[in-house]
């Protein structure tokens, strides 16, 4: 958009000397010296005055220095804005996925919906499950990723999201196939007395710290062991140790080792599409689109 050469310019400027910006440049001196009267040539005006001891701005070189800076910045910004229209008119919804979190369901929900809508298409961007970054992942959805699909926690990581909630999914058990329950169609409260139950510490999901209190009160014979938010090395740790896990139906296929099995319970936890408090314009379409067509399916039932 504007002159490279501008660059250099306002280097050899801040500087003061050829030598002392080209070392910041990387570039010989001679090389720097060529940039600037390409410039001054293109121009067909004196930038600097130069001596043996460095160099200083001309009049007119000051008056360009100040307004390069400026005409630098108003290009960048007009990259970004042209950037940003182009992305609109392209209208791609970037959904993340993850191990725990992948986008199979809202795919499939939307392979139903896009004939509608072809003008919208989404773009997997796939992203790391470690908690710490996907906290950071939330905080800034919009910018890499408009929207994650999964479960979530009532207080909605300290309201720095929105959430659409596609269903109330249960609560399963994943539990190591060298574990006798295993080969148990549905399991109980009774079927755990005696053994561990490996959930997430208390405070990480409302959900399933209800699950929590009523085994503390009503079940305390079951052993309730926590570990930290979920991710793969919490999976391969109940298949080492032969245990038990609280779970989801959608994850049932994330560990070969485990296998999943619903319970005689009706513990739930939402589950639905995770998007910014700031939605750009084309993302509030499309969740527009996905909650119409979730109330429709629910008025059908």
């Amino acid at each position: 958009m504007y002159d490279k050469h501008l660059d250099y310019f306002i280097l050899v400027a801040d500087c003061g000397s050829f030598s002392k910006a080209s070392q910041k440049a990387f570039i010989s001196s001679n090389a720097l010296i060529k940039q600037i009267n390409l410039l001054e040539n293109d121009l067909g005006i004196k930038l600097f005055h130069r001596t043996h001891h460095g160099v200083t701005l001309t009049k007119a070189g000051k008056c360009i220095y100040h307004h390069a800076k400026n005409i630098i910045e108003l290009s960048s910004q007009a990259i970004q804005e042209a950037k940003q229209i182009d992305e609109n008119e392209q209208q791609i919804i970037r959904i993340g996925s993850s191990f725990l979190r992948p986008c199979k369901t809202l795919v499939e929900l939307w392979s139903t919906l896009s004939q509608d809508h072809p003008h919208i298409q989404l773009q997997v961007v796939p992203f790391d499950d470690h908690y710490a970054h996907y906290l950071s992942t939330i905080s800034s959805l919009g910018k890499e990723i408009d929207i994650i699909v999964g479960t979530y926690p009532s207080s909605l990581w300290n309201d720095q999201c929105q959430v659409l909630k596609i269903a109330d999914t249960p609560i399963f058990l994943a539990i190591s196939r060298k574990n006798p329950l295993s080969q148990k169609k549905k399991i109980t409260f009774e079927d755990l007395y005696g053994k561990e139950l490996m959930m997430v510490e208390r405070g990480d999901t409302a959900y399933v710290d209800h699950i929590r209190d009523d085994i503390e009160k009503l079940h305390p014979q079951i052993k309730i062991k926590d570990v930290p938010a979920y991710d793969t090395k919490v999976f391969n740790q109940c298949d080492q140790e032969s245990g038990i896990m609280i779970t989801i139906n959608a994850w049932e296929d994330l560990h070969p080792a485990l296998k999943t099995l619903p319970c005689d319970w009706d513990y739930t936890i939402p589950y639905g599409i995770i998007y910014s408090k700031h939605p750009s314009s084309l993302v509030e379409t499309f969740i527009h689109i996905i909650d119409k067509a979730i109330k429709k399916e629910e008025i059908s039932k």
